[in-house]
């Protein structure tokens, strides 16, 4: 019994350190985002509203993914100016690029850039070709 107690308590510890690398990985915030952390989006948005925490929630035609400018109201954004600049409007959105458990297509929504006909809405990314809009 003791040899069976031993390979049960491995097999425990390893599914263990699974889920918390996954938990990890999921629950890590965003910070620094780089050019190589984001994915291109090519969309037309529909709608365009307040999100939870502040956040400025954007949804594409045909795209059934959650897209968010996270914390977009506290950058001095606003939903009419946001409205204004892409509703209605192909787009390019470059969300970030991590997989997670609820995540597994690596597209996490949480928008780092938006650009228009080569014009830079929003954009946080450190080290890109375009300038930031918020410090």
């Amino acid at each position: 019994m003791e040899k069976v107690g031993k390979i049960w308590f491995s097999i425990v510890f390893v599914l263990f350190l699974v889920f918390m690398w996954s938990m990890v990985q999921t629950f890590r915030p965003v910070r620094n985002v780089q050019p190589n952390d984001v994915m291109k989006i090519k969309g037309t948005v529909t709608d365009i509203k307040e999100g939870p925490g502040f956040d400025i929630v954007i949804t594409l035609e045909n795209d059934n993914h959650y897209y968010y400018i996270n914390r977009g109201l506290e950058y001095g954004l606003t939903i009419e100016q946001i409205q204004s600049n892409i509703l209605n409007k192909t787009v390019t959105l470059y969300p970030i690029k991590r997989w997670t458990i609820f995540t597994r297509d690596s597209n996490m929504g949480h928008v780092s850039k938006i650009m228009i006909n080569n014009k830079v809405i929003y954009n946080e990314i450190n080290n890109d070709k375009h300038e930031k809009t918020i410090q």
